[in-house]
This record gives structure tokens, C-alpha cells and sequence, in this order.
């Protein structure tokens, strides 16, 4: 049973594609749709709590959409189906090829140049889904829970912009909201957070992504090792394709730590491969000295305006 409605409280497009504008919500003679799209995490989660509970909206007005990646923690599934189980129904959009086919189909992993990943798994399927609703004759709404603090470039966004992407209306609720606010409105309504908080993840999306910090991958390796086993067999497999490619930048570990040699334009040279990372992972600044226990922040590693990830 749902808990007692409240009253209403008082992130990769090319940037020639935005544009923002004092804007405020009209009558509209269409039915609206306000659309979420769900990660699985902290930011994502308060805002289907805030659109449910506290923003006024009615049940049947809310289009709930998560991109399912093919690369995300079986936590991460487990959490989007308590939310759609016991707050509104999520609608699971597949991409025709999940993240290790798209990166087999490209001969290469994504990137942070050419992440593609992004792309095709979470914005496209976004995309076709509202234009889908836009051509039924919806006006649309995309709501996005990005916050201002999490980094400079996000605290420049304004709260509401047409997006040129999306063919709509983008509106940030959350954007003035502080973590603890986050939190508090999880416990509002009796949704635990996504596991891998507790845990010790600071960040879900997708498991791991190609930017995740030093950190993140300690964590993923020592808690869950099969992760690491399936990134390593499917760099194996691109030696039958080009024989280069790996999970991670070249540039993620010093040269030093570099353990495979591959073959370019420019001649010879060193990538890591995912085991190489993981020992990285391990290590002080620097990538020298080895310690058990590593801390991060909790900013997010790419400034996409949409927080897909999140």
C-alpha cells in the first residue's frame, strides 16, 4: 500500500541543442506526461518519490521508463523492480544490443571521446520512447534528478529549459536539493536505498562504467569478483577482433602498470587490462604503495544534464 500523498513541496547533448528560457508550465489542451527515467539510484529514486507523493501529479499522468543496460548489478534490477512493485509501475526499455554486444558490434569499449554507451543504451531508447508519447499527442515533460552540488557544471543548469534532444520540455525538481534531503525522502516513505550504498558503492549505474574512479573499481573487485571475470573474458574476446581494446583508457593507470602491448599508427603501446586496474585499484596516489582501504567523493564522473546513471 502506498503511503498517504503529501502536499506539494513549494547530462551528453551538444550544447546547441539546449536552449533555456524563464518557462513556466501552461494549461495544456493535450493530456501532459511527465516522464522519469530510473537508474536504480539515490537521485533517481527521490525523484519517483517526490513525483508520486509530493508534486501533485496524478497516478496516470507519470510515464516511469529505466534503460536497462545489460551491464548493471543484479542489486540494481532487484531495487528497480521494489520501486515499481511498491510505488508506480517502471517500464523496462531494451535496446536492440546490451553494452557488451554494442562494444562487440563497434570492435571497441566505449569511451570517454566516444561514449556510445550512453548513447545508445540510455538516451536513444529515452528518446524513441518519448517521441513515441509526443506522437500520440502528448505534451511531455522529462524530469530529470540531477542536483545542483553534485558539480560545477551541473550548478549551471537551469531548473527548467526546452531540450532539443528530446523533442520537450526538461524540468530539474531536484535541483536545489541537498544529499541529506535525498536521503530523508527515502525514509519518508519507507524505500531503503539501492543496497550497493551499504556496500560501500557511492555511485550505481552502470557495473562497472568505463569512468568509474579508483574506488569504485576497489569495490567492485573485492565485493563482487564475478564482475572482473566476465570485463577480463570479454577482453579476451577482442583479440579475435583487433586485439586491442580493453575495458578501461589506456591512461586509467600509470605506464608502469601497464601490462599489454598493443599495435597502432604511432607503433607500439601500453594498455592495461582489467587485472592491471584492479591492482591499481588497490594501491595509494601514486599507484605504488598498497593499502586496504580507499575513500572518494561522491561527485558524479561525467556532467551529462540528464542523469541517466543516477
Amino acid at each position: 500500500m502506498h503511503p498517504p500523498a503529501m502536499a506539494r513541496r513549494d547530462a551528453t547533448t551538444p550544447a546547441t541543442e539546449i536552449k533555456s528560457l524563464d518557462m513556466h508550465i501552461p494549461s495544456a489542451q493535450l493530456p501532459t506526461i511527465h516522464h522519469l527515467g530510473i537508474s536504480g539510484g539515490k537521485d533517481s529514486t527521490a525523484l519517483l518519490l517526490w513525483a508520486v507523493y509530493e508534486s501533485g501529479y496524478t497516478p496516470e499522468s507519470l510515464s516511469v521508463t529505466f534503460c536497462d543496460t545489460g551491464n548493471e548489478s543484479e542489486l540494481t534490477y532487484a531495487h528497480v523492480r521494489l520501486l515499481s512493485e511498491r510505488v508506480h509501475p517502471i517500464l523496462w526499455l531494451q535496446p536492440p544490443l546490451d553494452f557488451y554486444a554494442l562494444a562487440r558490434k563497434k570492435k571497441r569499449f566505449p569511451s570517454a571521446k566516444a561514449r556510445f554507451c550512453t548513447q545508445e543504451l540510455k538516451m536513444l531508447p529515452t528518446q524513441r520512447h518519448i517521441q513515441s508519447l509526443l506522437s500520440q499527442g502528448h505534451d511531455v515533460i522529462a524530469h530529470s534528478g540531477i542536483r545542483a552540488d553534485e558539480s560545477p557544471a551541473r550548478a549551471q543548469l537551469p531548473e527548467r529549459q526546452w531540450d532539443g534532444y528530446l523533442g520537450c520540455k526538461m524540468y530539474r525538481p531536484l535541483l536545489h536539493w541537498t544529499l541529506e534531503e535525498v536521503w530523508a525522502i527515502h525514509a519518508r516513505y519507507g524505500i531503503p536505498p539501492n543496497p550497493l550504498y551499504a556496500l560501500g558503492a557511492k555511485r550505481v549505474g552502470c557495473f562497472p562504467c568505463i569512468m568509474s574512479r579508483k574506488a569504485e573499481i576497489h569495490h567492485i573487485a573485492r565485493h563482487f569478483p564475478g564482475r572482473i571475470e566476465r570485463i577480463r573474458a570479454e577482453e579476451r574476446s577482442f583479440d579475435t577482433i583487433n586485439g586491442q581494446s580493453t575495458f578501461f583508457a589506456r591512461t586509467k593507470v600509470p605506464l608502469c602498470q601497464r601490462s599489454k602491448t598493443v599495435i597502432t599508427r604511432q607503433g607500439e603501446m601500453k594498455v592495461p587490462t582489467i587485472d592491471d586496474v584492479v591492482r591499481w585499484s588497490r594501491t595509494s596516489r601514486g599507484g605504488q604503495q598498497y593499502e586496504l582501504e580507499l575513500d572518494d567523493d561522491d561527485r558524479p564522473n561525467c556532467d551529462s544534464q540528464y542523469g541517466f546513471c543516477e
